[in-house]
């Protein structure tokens, strides 16, 4: 007969959930229980079959050695094991802690780059990061081979009302999808909303443009269509930042602003974050991900 048996225990929800990912593409079913003990507010990770226990214990071994390696990131990603308890992205007040913060490491790493080349270029580099990362027409980049380039709009910004404007909402959905999905799936999300955003704005209006914008866009269709799809895996938005963001879309394409907007970009950047959200729920089981 089989038993579930208590099997390791976390403090956070996080780890805990992407050990079971990874296990249960093992073969190896488990689950993840909240516990309130002596030592405190945790999560415990049950294996529904004892006699897997030695098979488990090697992998979470491996796991508690290197949590950040790759193949635990996929499973997370490719089984839709979010924590149950994140809630609405924008539902916390608190600071994060540092805790939080080392859990981030793409979301700070692109931040951080990004604040470090627009201080730069105030600082009289401007023309120096404007010719190294500005976009370029294919036959262009076939000859010299900068493909670098198809992101190098994404860290140019030319106010500073751009760049903040950018970066809050890369903290608000970066970091939190970060925490939950890890930093594997976000790299997918930033590489393939920036190839979506930073090509269409290059065939519509060429290549003068800049910003974090198209990626920001395609992490808010993300959030707001998995929101809808598996509300279950507690990831949302709330209504009125819906309407803010689509709004502001709109706006662009008004041209009412006294700025040009990277309107191309904004809407390829959505529409390729709904269709991720779209096919990440279609290649996850139902039964899996609930």
């Amino acid at each position: 007969m089989q038993t579930s048996s208590s099997f390791i225990r976390f403090g956070q929800e996080q780890p805990a959930q992407l050990l079971a990912a990874y296990l249960r593409r093992q073969g190896i079913e488990c689950d993840v229980k909240a516990s309130d003990d002596e030592q405190g507010r945790g999560f415990v990770l049950f294996l529904n079959d004892i006699s897997q226990k030695p098979e488990a214990t090697t992998i979470a071994q491996d796991f508690l050695s290197n949590p950040r390696a790759a193949k635990f990131q996929e499973a997370a990603w490719q089984t839709g094991a979010v924590s149950s308890t994140s809630g609405s992205l924008l539902g916390s007040s608190k600071l994060p802690s540092l805790k939080e913060l080392a859990n981030t490491p793409f979301t700070l790493s692109v931040l951080f780059i990004n604040i470090f080349i627009y201080v730069a270029s105030l600082m009289g580099s401007f023309d120096f990061w404007y010719n190294s990362l500005t976009i370029q027409y294919f036959d262009q980049l076939a000859t010299n081979h900068q493909w670098w380039r198809l992101f190098g709009p994404n860290f140019l910004h030319f106010s500073a009302t751009h760049i903040i404007f950018n970066l809050i909402w890369w903290w608000i959905f970066g970091g939190q999808l970060e925490r939950v999905f890890g930093s594997f799936s976000l790299i997918i999300l930033f590489v393939v909303a920036s190839l979506f955003a930073n090509i269409s704005q290059l065939l519509f209006s060429g290549p003068n443009f800049g910003g974090m914008s198209g990626v920001v866009y395609a992490l808010f269709g993300f959030v707001w269509w998995i929101g809808w799809l598996r509300p279950r895996w507690g990831i949302s938005i709330p209504n009125g930042f819906v309407v803010f963001l689509l709004l502001w879309l709109v706006i662009g394409y008004a041209d009412i602003l006294s700025v040009n907007m990277a309107n191309q970009a904004h809407t390829f950047g959505l529409v390729s974050g709904c269709l991720l959200a779209i096919t990440l729920h279609l290649l996850v089981p139902k039964s899996k991900a609930n």
